[in-house]
């Protein structure tokens, strides 16, 4: 009888270890749907012809949806003039070129993606300016600005606008049906 306390005591210390394991590898415990957890500044990289292409990136963790960054762009800013789909994956980088995120005659050219795992989502911006040089950088002197300029506007991000997500499941859905027909 003792040994069988022991043996069940044992387990359920094991699978309370297992579980406590589990929580604490959680990236996102909670989502937002206007905030997020932190902000990082993370490598995005690439692959172009054999050669390994590095560009900053940043990362708002734990968003409602991986799309925000897709979304509060073209809310301000209209449909994006470009998307571009990495290897190995169904969804695009979407682009907006030269557009004029300060209403100060400078143009930036803006990246958006984003991702969702079962534990982990986040959704992410790159912008560069005119001549495609990386704004993200740690010497850069627009880094802190952008950063807070993305972050205003997903707090800002008005989730009852779905105009965004009719244009972007037409886009995802002819870009489906023009694989199907290959």
């Amino acid at each position: 009888m003792k040994q069988n306390f022991l043996i069940i005591v044992s387990l359920i210390f094991c699978v309370y270890s297992s579980a406590q394991k589990i929580v604490q590898q959680e990236k996102c415990p909670k989502i937002y749907k206007t905030n997020y957890t932190e902000i990082l500044v993370e490598k995005y990289l690439t692959i172009s012809k054999n050669d390994t292409i590095k560009f900053n990136e940043i990362r708002f963790e734990c968003v409602f949806l991986a799309l925000y960054t897709h979304k509060v762009m073209f809310d301000k800013f209209g449909k994006w003039d470009k998307e571009i789909y990495p290897n190995n994956s169904n969804l695009p980088i979407l682009l907006w070129e030269n557009v004029d995120l300060y209403s100060n005659g400078k143009k930036y050219n803006v990246f958006t993606t984003g991702l969702e795992e079962w534990k982990h989502i986040y959704a992410s911006v790159m912008v560069f300016d005119k001549n495609y040089i990386d704004l993200i950088t740690d010497d850069s002197s627009e880094k802190e600005n952008l950063i807070d300029y993305f972050s205003d506007l997903i707090k800002k991000n008005k989730t009852y606008r779905k105009n965004f997500y009719e244009e972007y499941r037409k886009m995802v859905d002819k870009k489906k049906a023009g694989t199907i027909k290959e």
